[in-house]
């Protein structure tokens, strides 16, 4: 939660000497205002010191408020990331799980590139995606591996804008490319953070293959996620988000035109030490709503698409660079 600093001024101030004495006739008494001047000014130095007092950063400048974060990495900056995710099935039976670690540095200002798909802002991406990606059940495989590109071009107060490129290598699905449009308005009103991204992807293959017969080689998708972000403490967050997705676009018959509603509720604790470390948890659904699906996929299908997320992010300070210490 933004601090807005306020300064305590005052229109004038009763100046009096040290000592005014008083006397009359019969004699006189002297009274010394000195320590009541001294306390007053001691209070209102305290008041200004508290209301001055900085948001807590890691390294020059980066800051530890999860809802404060840029889009960006600081130059510099590495970080590394881990996340356990267990769901539904889609098709079949069983649960899913898997295990994916993945990683991003800022080589220079304003660019961040990357294999994960942990990028601030993000909407939670479904489990099997990383530089190591392991797929434990329904079925053992190894999953996708996402590589990314994002530079900052535009910063206007606390609103940034940054544009995303990603390749999705594939080892279990299908080769994926998207460019997105993320935006980020950082403790709107001083309270919560604001994100949103708009994107468009192509896929070499069909997202509902394995419900229908005739699936396409080639589909696109266009969506837009969005999210909120607050502070409860420095150290302390709390998140949500959703959004809608066409998908599927020039599918097979059957399936084409997909619209989906994904959902998430989420939170974290950040440690600062060393390392800067973002310990999370996230509960929602891939998606939590489904129109114009294939036939066997419902309007609501949560038995099938939940998800709980447990992980970690690790940021070191800046390692190289203009602001390395």
């Amino acid at each position: 939660m933004a601090r807005v600093v306020y300064l305590i001024l005052f229109a004038s101030l009763l100046v009096a000497p040290s000592g005014v004495a008083l006397a009359d006739d019969e004699g006189g008494e002297t009274v010394n205002t000195e320590a009541t001047e001294e306390g007053s000014g001691t209070t209102e130095a305290g008041e200004e010191k508290e209301a001055e007092e900085p948001d807590p950063t890691f390294g020059p400048t980066y800051p530890v408020r999860f809802a404060q974060r840029p889009l960006v990495l600081h130059e510099g900056m590495v970080r590394a990331d881990g996340r356990i995710t267990v769901g539904g099935v889609k098709l079949g039976t069983g649960t899913f799980s898997a295990l994916d670690l993945g990683g991003a540095v800022s080589p220079i200002e304003n660019l961040e590139v990357g294999l994960s798909t942990e990028l601030t802002g993000a909407i939670p991406a479904p489990g099997g995606n990383s530089l190591i990606s392991i797929i434990f059940s329904p079925q053992a495989s190894y999953g996708d591996i996402p590589v990314y590109a994002r530079y900052l071009f535009l910063e206007s107060g606390p609103a940034q804008l940054a544009v995303d490129f990603t390749l999705v290598l594939p080892t279990n699905t299908d080769f994926q490319m998207i460019a997105a449009l993320p935006l980020r308005i950082i403790e709107l009103f001083g309270f919560v953070t604001i994100e949103g991204s708009f994107a468009i992807g192509y896929r070499n293959g069909d997202s509902y293959a394995g419900f229908i017969t005739n699936p396409s080689k080639n589909t696109a998708e266009f969506s837009y996620v969005g999210g909120a972000s607050i502070n409860i403490t420095d150290n302390g967050y709390l998140e949500i988000g959703g959004g809608v997705a066409l998908v599927n676009v020039g599918g097979g018959d059957g399936a084409k035109n997909v619209v989906e509603i994904p959902f998430y509720l989420g939170g974290g604790y950040t440690y600062e030490g060393k390392v800067l470390v973002d310990i999370f948890a996230q509960f929602g659904f891939q998606p939590l709503m489904t129109a114009n699906g294939p036939q066997g996929r419902d309007t609501f299908n949560v038995g099938d698409d939940w998800y709980i997320t447990l992980g970690a992010t690790v940021h070191t300070k800046e390692l190289f660079g203009k602001n390395k210490k």
